[in-house]
């Protein structure tokens, strides 16, 4: 029996309501969009897309580790701000479990507050290849996108890829493998999750691969290896956000990073290049010029008692032979 013509237009009309169409200036100005959620600062934002690019060894997996979890325990990591406190899925495609392990248990060990210590142990999801003991798949290709999309639980906030060549058939760097990976990204970005790819830089310094991977980021960190400190062993390198697509002054400036580990834990100092004070010895000078005791200041900045008072005695000295404190 032939429809009528009026249901015929009815449900036409229903379909053309469902299609992407444009928006003339007028309406898009006056649709009412809900704020940015920040994931950690003004710059890591829900449905954001990012990249940390670096030379092997420099120090890329750790800084990383230590995005995801101030993100899903609300610590803060200078110079981006405090984590929110949203589930986060880190995919692993290079360690060994073991190492994976280790490096995680020694930046929870640095973790002081109760509260804190539950909301990693609950919003960090960890996906290895070695924990699986799986292939699982890459993300350049539809069948490993189902694979992995169906690992991330769907109240995550953030997929840290680690590393893009790791999760990549063959580790193919060029343009149509990324446009496979990128039809991903937006997916992914339309679902409201945001994304931090982590990437080797070649000879020149700058990220590997076609320049075509630089259009859809919002973000892109350049990292730098310097040499270790004299007095410890530590890993340091130089941060410079080499593209924002967002107005955020306070990060054109180029930041020295310092990891180590001491006592079992972790440890880590993040401040503006040519800057003396550490952002955690400038706190600990205030918070000690405003009264607090040593205990109460290792507690609020969430480190260990002894690295306070020991902090404070160098500073002290310094003090005595140099302008390190004004």
């Amino acid at each position: 029996m032939k429809p009528k013509s009026g249901a015929v237009k009815m449900r036409n009309t229903k379909r053309h309501q469902q299609q992407p169409h444009a928006l003339r200036l007028g309406d898009m100005l006056k649709v009412v969009l809900p704020p940015d959620e920040q994931l950690l600062g003004e710059m890591m934002l829900a449905k954001s897309i990012g990249m940390l690019a670096g030379p092997r060894g420099s120090g890329k997996s750790w800084l990383a580790l230590l995005i995801g979890y101030a993100i899903a325990c609300s610590k803060t990591l200078p110079p981006w701000g405090t984590g929110a406190g949203v589930p986060v899925a880190i995919l692993d495609g290079e360690m060994r479990a073991a190492g994976l392990q280790d490096r995680i248990a020694l930046i929870h060990a640095y973790n002081t507050n109760q509260k804190s210590i539950k909301d990693a142990e609950n919003n960090l999801h960890i996906i290895s290849r070695d924990f699986m003991g799986d292939a699982i798949g890459s993300i350049d290709t539809e069948e490993g996108q189902k694979s992995i999309n169906d690992l991330i639980e769907p109240e995550v906030k953030l997929i840290i890829i680690d590393n893009l060549s790791a999760w990549t058939s063959g580790g193919r760097e060029d343009s149509n493998s990324w446009a496979k990976v990128k039809n991903w990204l937006i997916k992914m970005r339309l679902q409201g999750v945001a994304i931090l790819l982590i990437h080797h830089t070649g000879k020149n310094g700058q990220q590997r691969g076609s320049s075509s991977h630089e259009d859809l980021l919002d973000y892109s960190i350049l990292l730098s290896p310097l040499p270790s400190s004299q007095n410890r062993q530590d890993t340091r390198f130089s941060i410079e956000h080499t593209k924002l697509r967002d107005y955020i002054p306070e990060l054109r400036q180029t930041f020295e990073y310092s990891i180590w580990s001491e006592d079992g834990a972790f440890r880590f100092d993040g401040a503006p290049a040519g800057v003396k004070l550490s952002v955690n010895e400038a706190d600990m000078l205030r918070l000690r010029e405003e009264g607090l005791s040593l205990e109460a200041i290792a507690t609020k900045l969430g480190i260990n008692k002894s690295t306070v008072s020991r902090c404070l005695k160098k500073l002290r000295d310094s003090s005595q032979d140099n302008d390190l404190i004004e």
